[in-house]
């Protein structure tokens, strides 16, 4: 969740609608095939003992695969699907649909300035609470901060509180506001915002509101907001991070992150998970209604310009990005829109790929932490993707 979260460069991703059961045997051994390769041809130039990958085609089983050990140290067990990994800021559509919700309920509107319902912040008035969630608010990253950065290295197991985070860029009283960017900006500190609005207007703690709202009710119980500290029973089951950032966190490179804490993530990015339950999630936010109206789905998914951060009515050859409320959607002129997250703590990172056309989602979580140079996911989604699509021509989308 650190920075700017989304895949470098134009993931090739697709349209049409699947058959029943996609994965026979031979499909499975395939996955697991390329799965291997990937893990044995990057693990060392990333730095990551265990990746966790699930797939899903149309109304067809979760299936999900595995390969590696929970940490680097010799003898560490082998991981399992059940084991979590932080997903970072794919935290950000959860928090969206918190808002959305509300906003159903009358508690917010979308369309207000922000500062309505937190006045403390008054010298960053004029900014919505849409524009906090597509991230057109101009409002400055907390964790670009060298505040927050020294922290990390300095004192891992610091507690921080979501006020502390958004006050470490805050405009001093005594001294002239700076102006905020135009256009689209990644924010963090958008996202904190938004888990004290939700706080503000609900009575309710942001945990309570996303155990209540979300996680009960979607039934996904390899989900948790493990904030301010792990509890043991979540903590047995993490797979251990690993920075190996040299640009951002030099100081962290080459370590284990266990220690530290994910209080500084918050709304933007504090959730555990497993593979098989942000396929789950994924689901829910693009293709069931158990969670959003249509109308709330629409505001969801209306995207702005990564070069302007002006609304556009979707994706295409010109403008192949379009960021969301905490969602993202790709273009690829052999196969149409798609959508897609990154996110990233200092240890993990965390994807998804949702395809409308033939409701194919693929996810895959790999503990540790790396600059986009050396992010090599790419091949292995598309390599995924790729064998489904050889294997289930029917899956096959059509842009033209």
């Amino acid at each position: 969740m650190r920075k700017s979260v989304f895949l470098v460069g134009a993931l090739a991703f697709f349209s049409g609608l699947p058959a029943g059961d996609a994965w026979g045997e031979s499909m499975e051994g395939k996955v697991q095939a390329i799965l291997d390769k990937h893990y044995q041809t990057y693990r060392n130039d990333e730095f990551f003992s265990a990746i966790q990958l699930s797939t899903k085609a149309g109304n067809g089983e979760i299936k999900t695969y595995v390969v590696g050990t929970k940490s680097h140290a010799p003898n560490s067990p082998p991981i399992d699907a059940k084991n979590l990994f932080q997903i970072g800021s794919i935290t950000k559509s959860f928090t969206s649909v918190l808002l959305l919700q509300a906003e159903a309920e009358d508690k917010v509107n979308l369309g207000d300035d922000f500062t309505t319902y937190l006045p403390e912040y008054d010298r960053w008035n004029g900014v919505t609470i849409t524009q906090l969630l597509n991230m057109t608010s101009g409002l400055p990253n907390y964790s670009d901060s060298p505040t927050v950065n020294y922290g990390f290295v300095q004192s891992p197991e610091r507690i921080w509180q979501d006020k502390e985070l958004v006050d470490v860029v805050y405009p001093q009283v005594n001294l002239p506001a700076p102006p905020l960017n135009t256009g689209y900006a990644y924010t963090n500190t958008a996202y904190t915002l938004g888990g004290l609005i939700l706080e503000k207007v609900s009575g309710q703690s942001y945990a309570e509101l996303i155990d209540e709202k979300i996680l009960q009710p979607l039934q996904l119980n390899n989900t948790f907001y493990p904030i301010p500290s792990y509890p043991p029973v979540i903590l047995a089951r993490m797979v251990e991070g690993n920075n190996f950032n040299p640009y951002t966190n030099p100081e962290l490179t080459g370590k284990s992150v266990d220690n530290s804490n994910l209080s500084w993530a918050g709304p933007a990015g504090g959730l555990v998970a497993n593979t098989e339950d942000i396929v789950n999630w994924v689901r829910a936010l693009f293709i069931e209604d158990e969670l959003l109206t249509p109308q709330q789905k629409a505001k969801l998914t209306q995207v702005v310009s990564l070069a302007t951060g002006q609304p556009i009515p979707g994706t295409n050859a010109e403008e192949p990005r379009g960021f969301g409320l905490g969602v993202v959607q790709g273009f690829d002129e052999d196969w149409g829109q798609y959508w897609f997250y990154q996110g990233e703590t200092l240890g993990h990172r965390s994807f998804y790929l949702y395809f409308p056309c033939n409701e194919v989602i693929i996810s895959a979580l790999f503990n540790s932490a790396v600059n986009d140079q050396n992010n090599n996911v790419k091949p292995l989604l598309t390599g995924v993707y790729q064998a489904l699509l050889d294997d289930q021509p029917n899956l096959a989308c059509q842009s033209k």
